[in-house]
């Protein structure tokens, strides 16, 4: 078995995928009607998992799980394996291997995660991924398969024709890149057009395997929703629903009295118009077994039995008395406009709680408190509420989830990264995921600080040695200014739940 030439010379990043998380999965899988396995015992499984940055800190949360992930790059396989060796735990594995000719001796799994692979690969490769899904999966277990849309690509097609015919597909990958670049200068001055002329200045400056893999792959297949649903009958599996986030979803009318098995045809016809009509350009699909229960649209009602988790803040004061839209952002810089008082409070309450999730019936209570605490004039109404929090759920601004997650709150005198966290900010090439598998951008002295929180060094320890680093470097701070410092990055820690109990 041969590993792929380009993939070695210009890896993939190698990231946590907020997503691909089995617990989000589940949740999402609930709002549609599908009750998944429990993700915190599940297997787990990973095609194409580049060098583990998605996989292995899903094993290292969840301790009680079996994790395998296969990777046809020999270079991120191998890189992976030498880190789950440093790293010391056992229920996770990174192989070397081809996901078109998978051992059967694997088992079945609870979850199986296929991020950037089937749009990738010649077909014959996405048939064999998804009979892997049909044959690997557990009764009711689910994979998460994502795939570019045909109605959303469809513009941005003579860019990827034009870089194509306008580089050398006989270069190795770096070389290929720089010369898709200087492509990409000539087409902006040669092109008018708004939409092009904008992906241009994204792919300029968006990472080096993205726009390689994206636009000079030999594969890259975008395709409707109603073929990809027809190759999911075929292969003996079904939709069951979008974890992505959606800027609509499916309303039935008419639908009362109808069993879901009823409903399906008619939910899959609405989920293609949805795409056309949205332009949608990529889609992150939930598929089971056939002979699984059937899904249906997502209903509010459901959210009751979840757990929810937000990352949220405002530049505005919040009006907790007026029906007012008022914008609040992530740290990915996405932003959510909310004009429901009560889910103003919801956004503040689980915010002060990030990361760990409240449940429905905590975050009412939650709710209540804090618009009370600010002298709202208005009680909580449960019901607008649920709606608000449904949409807020549905375009990401806030996650579902079905497992609430525990972590250290403060940092204390002596503060202690887990081992995890330790290991990928002294690791070259890897990238710091918090808790709720969200990828940090950390400096070189933001890495190190990261690396000494092994539970012996005080906070003023800590200082000293950041103040003499950064005085190497070449600034030299007050030390009042650099402990000021330092612990704000050590409470950021604590935020994304990198700390040790």
């Amino acid at each position: 078995m041969d590993t792929v030439a380009s993939y070695d010379e210009l890896p993939y990043d190698s990231l946590p995928l907020p997503e691909t998380q089995p617990d989000v999965i589940a949740a999402v899988a609930r709002l549609y009607g599908f009750d998944a396995p429990d993700p915190t015992r599940a297997r787990i499984l990973e095609l194409g998992c580049a060098q583990g940055g998605n996989l292995i800190p899903l094993a290292w949360r969840w301790p009680e799980c079996e994790c395998i992930g296969i990777e046809l790059s020999r270079v991120q396989a191998q890189a992976g394996a030498a880190f789950v060796a440093r790293l010391g735990i056992g229920n996770v594995r990174i192989v070397h291997g081809d996901l078109a000719a998978l051992s059967a001796d694997l088992g079945q799994f609870d979850y199986i995660i296929a991020h950037g692979v089937y749009s990738w690969v010649p077909p014959a490769v996405q048939d064999a991924l998804l009979d892997a899904c049909r044959r690997h999966l557990s009764p009711q277990g689910l994979a998460y398969v994502s795939f570019n849309v045909a109605a959303g690509w469809a513009p941005a097609a003579p860019l990827r024709a034009a870089l194509l015919e306008r580089t050398d597909a006989a270069l190795p990958a770096p070389a290929r890149y720089r010369q898709a670049l200087r492509v990409l200068d000539e087409l902006a001055a040669e092109w008018s057009d708004a939409a092009l002329l904008k992906e241009i200045a994204y792919l300029k400056t968006a990472s080096p395997s993205y726009l390689f893999h994206e636009y000079l792959a030999e594969f890259n297949e975008a395709i409707d929703f109603a073929g990809f649903a027809v190759r999911l009958d075929r292969h003996g599996l079904r939709y069951v629903g979008e974890v992505g986030p959606r800027r609509a979803v499916v309303e039935l009318e008419d639908a009362w009295g109808l069993a879901p098995e009823g409903m399906a045809g008619r939910w899959l016809d609405a989920e293609a118009a949805l795409d056309e009509s949205l332009a949608t350009r990529f889609r992150r699909a939930l598929i089971a077994r056939a002979d699984a229960a059937c899904a249906q649209p997502p209903q509010a009602e459901r959210l009751a039995s979840l757990a929810f988790y937000a990352d949220l803040a405002s530049d505005e004061e919040i009006d907790l008395d007026a029906a007012s839209e008022q914008v609040f952002a992530n740290p990915a810089g996405n932003r959510f406009p909310v004009a429901e008082p009560a889910m103003k409070a919801a956004a503040m309450a689980l915010s002060m709680a990030y990361p760990q999730a409240l449940t429905y019936g905590d975050l009412l209570a939650a709710v209540r408190d804090v618009l009370a605490r600010f002298g709202a004039s208005e009680a909580l109404d449960a019901a607008r509420l649920r709606d608000a929090l449904f949409r807020m759920v549905m375009v990401h601004g806030v996650m579902p989830s079905v497992w609430q997650g525990e972590t250290a709150r403060e940092p204390g005198e002596r503060p202690a990264a887990h081992a995890l966290a330790r290991l990928q900010a002294t690791a070259p090439g890897w990238v710091v995921s918090g808790m709720r598998h969200v990828a940090m951008g950390l400096d070189a002295p933001a890495r190190e600080l990261l690396g000494l929180l092994d539970g012996e060094h005080t906070l003023d320890d800590l200082s000293t040695h950041m103040q003499a680093r950064l005085k190497r470097g070449g600034l030299d701070l007050p030390w009042a200014q650099i402990d000021a410092m330092t612990q704000q990055q050590v409470w950021r820690f604590a935020r994304q739940g990198l700390l040790a109990g």
